[in-house]
């Protein structure tokens, strides 16, 4: 049978959100749930809180953007504040999969926040964040190959 599809970040630093980051953007992907599932998947943003309505959307596409969807964003329950980090908000997002999706697809998707203050965006700095549709029968990557004269990995 083929190997089970799943989808991998594309970006090196996984999105992590730093707080010089998020004051920049007020809005910043702050996880994905791991693995990200072939039939959806869920992460978790933080915005900068301010007065009045807010909203947070996650903009995602399949095909290179020649088509997207908007899916709203749902408040959490804050996380515990570390020393440093600007009081922010968090919301959760699930975006579904479809199944047609195949191996070397990518779902690409980007954050928006609005806002009295404005509208801002979390784009990865401009390359949005990819997850790529992957074969992985295995947990990682293969090991390099020995080096000549080495003994094989047991």
């Amino acid at each position: 049978p083929p190997p089970a599809l799943r989808l991998l970040p594309d970006f090196p630093d996984g999105g992590e959100p730093s707080a010089e980051r998020l004051r920049r953007q007020r809005v910043c992907l702050e996880g994905l749930g791991r693995p990200p599932a072939p039939t959806e998947v869920r992460g978790t943003v933080r915005v900068l809180g301010c007065p009045g309505p807010t909203e947070v959307t996650v903009r995602y596409t399949f095909n290179e953007w020649l088509s997207f969807l908007d899916v709203p964003a749902a408040p959490l329950p804050p996380a515990p504040a570390t020393a440093g980090d600007p009081p922010a908000e968090r919301y959760g997002f699930s975006l579904c999969v479809p199944p047609s999706l195949r191996q070397g697809s990518a779902l690409h998707f980007a954050i928006r926040f609005r806002s009295p203050q404005g509208e801002y965006w979390d784009n990865n700095g401009g390359r949005n964040y990819t997850l790529r549709c992957c074969g992985c029968p295995g947990a990682g990557p293969a090991p390099p190959p020995p080096a000549a004269g080495s003994p094989p990995p047991p």
